[in-house]
């Protein structure tokens, strides 16, 4: 029996746990009889699944039951043994059946010991719900190659590039959020989770370039052994790049132990640039789409627009916005602000100030969201800082949310705020009578939380010594057979 007309008739119902298993199905035969063998080019289609996981929980499995066995799939992996690298992802995914790296790693055990017929269903599930890691991967993997040439990998190929899209539509969708140091997209109000970046937790900051599709992040690297004076194994900041277009996440590329400046140029040398030293001598190098550096003539300045300040524990989002002028201090912040629309000016109470680098206008350009200090005397636990909606053409005041631990805001619509505080990130809705929703397990945004000046930034630790690597993402590396690639 041919391989894909065997896949047909295993796989036809199958279907993977939380919405993650694919169904495949074929065109109807002409033919009376049932028997008839099917042809090579028979049309063989993989229908859609649900993208991602419903909660970021979802994604922890290196903390739940079926990692034991994983690791000696992994094991087995490095030693060559792929029927005990089944075997042992078999037995991850019935402890865990959301195991995504079992489910991953099995569909390549399957497709190197020939069994095509068997790779479809962990390789959907593994795809479908982190599609930005394993879905371009599943096409560029040579161990691979073998599934792909049957009429399910043929169909395979089509899912991805369908899947690609929907993904890229379902991020567009989507308000990122931070989660335990990574980035992720979060559609609501259908609550899924999209993975956007794997650093093993240790994400700083991020820089949104809308105009590009991309997402620039700032990550904890670990410096390898090094004999250049001064530079002893350790931390240092890097900088990797969400594709939201072509799905694909690049991980971190070392810099050096900050702080760092991200900024995008619209003008030649356009793209990413990343700059480094003191603030009155910063170095620039673009980051080119071969995710190569190149560094720029000396005293170059730093393009207009928005940029990201990242130090080793925190980042600053420097933005201040069209249409909003004020007499800003050197720090950003005005007593108050004049909208230039309607030429209203607008005040928080006093002491207050306003963060002229987190005002944002709505969609619509009807109000403008932006975070105010209410005073300078900090305390520990102080809740003294707060996000503000007004009204640009009447200069009506509303204030949406305080917290102690610093305030970011960013519009989902005309009429709805996401804000991050205290108790994690928050929609609110300017409908009267409407309140807040809470995201459960979001812990901030990718605009960095804007604290009072007078209170140093809260530390974040490194993960313990004990902590998984950093996963391996499409892209990194060539992607050969072994244990770093099979992931």
């Amino acid at each position: 029996m041919r391989p894909g007309v065997a896949l047909v008739l295993a796989l036809t119902a199958v279907g993977g746990s939380q919405g993650c298993g694919s169904r495949v199905t074929t065109a109807p035969s002409d033919k009376k009889d049932a028997g008839a063998a099917v042809p090579d080019d028979a049309a063989v289609e993989i229908e859609p699944v649900a993208l991602g996981l419903p909660e970021v929980a979802a994604y922890g499995w290196r903390k739940r039951g079926g990692q034991p066995a994983f690791r000696l799939a992994r094991e087995a992996e490095a030693r060559g043994d792929w029927a005990a690298v089944v075997a042992a992802c078999e037995q991850a995914l019935a402890a865990d059946p959301v195991h995504l790296e079992a489910s991953w790693l099995s569909a390549v055990g399957l497709a190197k010991l020939g069994k095509l017929d068997q790779v479809l269903a962990p390789l959907s599930r593994a795809a479908a719900g982190d599609f930005s890691k394993w879905g371009q991967a599943s096409l560029e993997l040579p161990g691979m190659q073998g599934f792909l040439a049957t009429a399910a990998g043929a169909a395979w190929r089509r899912r991805v590039e369908q899947d690609r899209r929907r993904f890229a539509e379902a991020i567009a969708r989507s308000v990122i959020v931070t989660a335990a140091g990574e980035l992720y997209g979060v559609e609501l109000p259908a609550r899924r989770w999209y993975r956007l970046t794997r650093s093993a937790g240790v994400v700083v900051g991020a820089l949104a370039v809308p105009a590009a599709h991309r997402i620039a992040y700032v990550a904890r690297t670990r410096r390898k052994a090094t004999r250049a004076p001064g530079r002893e194994p350790g931390r240092e900041l890097g900088i990797g790049v969400v594709d939201l277009v072509g799905v694909k996440t690049w991980q971190p590329i070392p810099i050096g132990p900050g702080p760092i400046a991200v900024a995008y140029s619209a003008r030649p040398p356009l793209g990413l640039w990343i700059g480094t030293g003191a603030a009155r001598a910063v170095q620039w190098r673009q980051l080119d789409d071969d995710y190569r550096l190149h560094p720029l003539p000396p005293r170059t300045a730093r393009p207009a627009g928005p940029w990201l300040e990242v130090t080793a524990h925190a980042a600053h989002l420097h933005a201040l916005p069209p249409d909003v002028t004020a007499d800003w201090d050197d720090q950003s912040l005005a007593s108050a602000i004049r909208i230039g629309t309607s030429n209203r000016v607008i005040s928080v109470p006093s002491p207050g100030l306003i963060d002229g680098n987190t005002a944002a206008w709505s969609p619509d350009r009807v109000r403008v969201a932006f975070v105010a200090q209410l005073d300078d005397h900090c305390a520990p636990g102080a809740v003294n800082t707060a996000a503000f909606v007004a009204d640009a053409a009447t200069g009506r005041l509303r204030e949406l949310e305080r917290a102690a631990g610093g305030v970011a805001l960013a519009w989902l619509t005309d009429r709805t705020v996401a804000v991050a505080g205290d108790r994690g990130v928050a929609v609110h809705s300017l409908d009267d009578g409407v309140g807040s929703i809470l995201i459960d397990g979001a812990d901030g945004l990718i605009i960095p939380r804007e604290r009072p000046r007078c209170a140093p930034p809260e530390p974040r630790d490194d993960p313990g010594e004990d902590a998984e690597p950093a996963e391996a993402t499409a892209g990194d590396e060539p992607l050969d057979a072994g244990v770093t690639n099979a992931r």
